[in-house]
């Protein structure tokens, strides 16, 4: 699908608007990683998401621009299609991909590896802790949505899902990462992060029980056939790591 046409609310990627930001909206503390900084901005009132790719000083600046514009155009095109897979992510209000800038839909809520932390004392009942087993089961449709649609995310992990009250499902965040590909590896290798993250941040027991009920999900959406296959890879994947880990 062209990109001017995901962008039809936007403008079109050779004539962007002109962002509605005025210089007495209030700034909130921006967090910046390894590929992008994050701010809270208000839009039209709202609050919303500002992602700007930052520019990298080791690369030719031409490349680096043109890297950046074309990483930005293709993570907009991903929320597109995540959006039409029926999965739940941020809304994209604006996209300015030769400033490599998106504004996006500020979701309120828990990252749901907060919520799964021990430490952080959140389940403090049974009920809550059932409720976030049926959210990992949710959780597993909308993965398996994605790879339906040939969408890796490519960072599939804890820290970039949010459980929110206002929403009736997990929604999930940064698909800065995200890529298309309909390999076996690529899909698995989805699941294996999710499963890493969960072991890291919990008890095996709970780990064991958050996986299989997001593959109680996954597999709802996805062929028996074409589920054994992937959790095959999986643990494919996990053989290699063993044998490749240096004690």
């Amino acid at each position: 699908m062209p990109l001017k046409i995901i962008a039809r609310n936007m403008g079109t990627w050779n004539a962007p608007l002109v962002p509605p930001f005025q210089s007495n909206i209030p700034r909130f503390t921006g967090v910046t990683g390894a590929e992008a900084r994050i701010e809270l901005i208000s839009w039209h009132r709202k609050l919303a998401i500002k992602k700007i790719r930052l520019p990298k000083i080791y690369r030719n600046t031409e490349l680096d621009k043109q890297l950046r514009t074309r990483r930005t155009k293709g993570e907009v095109q991903i929320l597109h299609w995540a959006k039409l897979a029926r999965v739940d992510c941020p809304l994209v209000y604006f996209a300015d991909p030769a400033r490599a800038e998106i504004v996006m839909e500020y979701v309120e809520g828990n990252l749901l590896k907060d919520l799964d932390d021990p430490s952080g004392n959140q389940l403090s009942n049974e009920s809550q802790r059932a409720n976030l087993n049926t959210m990992f089961e949710s959780l597993g449709r909308s993965a398996a949505r994605l790879h339906v649609k040939d969408i890796i995310h490519g960072d599939l992990t804890t820290k970039n899902i949010i459980v929110s009250s206002a929403r009736s499902g997990p929604v999930l965040i940064d698909f800065g990462l995200s890529f298309i590909s309909e390999r076996l590896e690529d899909r698995a290798e989805d699941l294996h992060l999710l499963k890493q993250a969960l072991i890291s941040s919990t008890d095996s027991k709970t780990a064991t029980t958050r996986f299989r009920r997001f593959l109680n999900g996954y597999s709802s959406v996805v062929s028996a056939t074409e589920a054994a296959l992937i959790t095959r890879q999986m643990t494919e994947i996990e053989r290699r790591g063993r044998y490749a880990r240096v004690d």
